[in-house]
């Protein structure tokens, strides 16, 4: 078990379905599956047209382009100790997810990050380009073309990433820009008004020239503007509670040396779908259903329960704030924390009682989210 106190930094679950590649500036970089399938695909593509090499190179550089951009967050990131958890490379892009709250300010800064890089690397081949006389409207070559192919995407992912509607960082920078003179509630809800009110226009425009590729994207503008909208509001009905607020402090516990039979038979008269294991006083893990039913399909319920309990469970105390132990659900993916007063088992937070917890705060509050909320993690699309 790891011991969770404010400021510490927390035990970060790796991104799903993703391969670790190499690691720069310390950062974790991954790729997804699905950008693996994407790379056979380019492969396959090359060897149809003809062994021509330019299709596939110019993907993978605009990648390595990509990931420039993410990495161009990440270090300005850095410089205000803001920490990055990984950086994964899907085929529509890639993501940052840092691991801290920057400000406004910096969250401002660390937004423009990304498509200063792309303008950097756009500007940098536009001067090669004009210093070698190439003709940017018709190259002659297939190596200059590839180098205003090259110039003209970094450009567009430049242009296209400042569009002002979450998940792009415009978004991003139109809310950290509202956020310096008013609430950062209040600026998410405009910022995430006018990104779905670009994304119907975008996606009617697709729609009408029967541009699926404008559509897709319209889709994906929408539900992260909307997305980015209720996590606001939802941490925002968090700021000024504490763990203790919203644990769970009545609940059953079983002791390690019990047999599955006897976890079965509490899971069967009570709704409890885990239990805390104790040895003696100690908490030392944390038996569900599902291993229930594993360890009974196994052996004959005469298996003791601490052959089957998860022994990774993350702790942290009753008196740090919620809104610390909803970011950290969200980093590690764990579903249960052992709440721990010094070596006490006091209670025990979920996934769950944190969503219950929410649920009856907008209920108090008529829906509408708390101001002053601080700055939530940011993740880079």
């Amino acid at each position: 078990m790891s011991q969770v106190q404010n400021g510490s930094p927390p035990k970060a679950s790796t991104t799903p379905w993703s391969l670790r590649i190499v690691t720069l500036f310390g950062i974790p970089i991954r790729l997804h599956f699905t950008f693996l399938l994407f790379l056979v695909y380019l492969v396959v593509v090359g060897l149809q047209g003809q062994g021509s090499w330019v299709w596939p190179v110019l993907v993978i550089t605009l990648f390595g382009c990509v990931l420039l951009h993410e990495i161009g967050h990440a270090l300005v990131a850095l410089q205000y100790h803001v920490r990055t958890r990984d950086i994964t490379l899907y085929p529509i892009g890639g993501l940052a997810l840092l691991q801290d709250r920057p400000t406004p300010k910096q969250e401002l800064v660390i937004a423009l990050a990304g498509p200063a890089v792309n303008l950097v690397i756009g500007g940098a081949l536009f001067v090669v380009i004009r210093l070698q006389g190439i003709n940017l409207a018709v190259p002659a070559a297939p190596s200059s073309s590839f180098l205003v192919d090259v110039m003209k995407a970094n450009l567009l992912l430049a242009a296209f990433n400042l569009i002002p509607a979450f998940p792009m960082d415009g978004g991003r920078v139109l809310r950290s820009a509202l956020a310096i003179y008013t609430d950062f509630n209040r600026a998410t809800q405009i910022a995430a008004g006018i990104g779905q009110g670009l994304a119907f226009a975008l996606g009617l425009a697709g729609f009408l020239s029967q541009n699926f590729v404008l559509v897709f994207i319209a889709v994906l503008v929408f539900f992260g503007a909307g997305q980015e909208a209720s996590l606001t509001t939802a941490r925002s009905f968090l700021e000024g509670h504490t763990v203790g607020d919203a644990m769970q402090s009545r609940y059953l516990t079983i002791t390690h040396a019990a047999t599955l039979d006897t976890a079965a038979t509490m899971l069967l008269q009570g709704g409890q779908h885990e239990f805390p294991v104790l040895s003696g006083e100690e908490p030392v893990g944390l038996i569900t259903s599902s291993e229930i039913a594993r360890g009974l399909s196994d052996s004959d319920g005469d298996a003791y329960v601490a052959q089957y309990m998860d022994r990774e469970i993350q702790t942290i105390g009753p008196s740090i704030a919620l809104t610390e132990a909803f970011e950290l659900f969200n980093q590690t993916g764990a579903r249960t924390m052992f709440v721990m007063d010094e070596e006490n088992l006091v209670g025990v937070l979920t996934r769950d009682s944190v969503s219950e917890f929410i649920m009856l705060e907008a209920a108090r509050h008529h829906g509408k989210p708390r101001s002053g909320s601080a700055a939530p993690k940011m993740t880079d699309q």
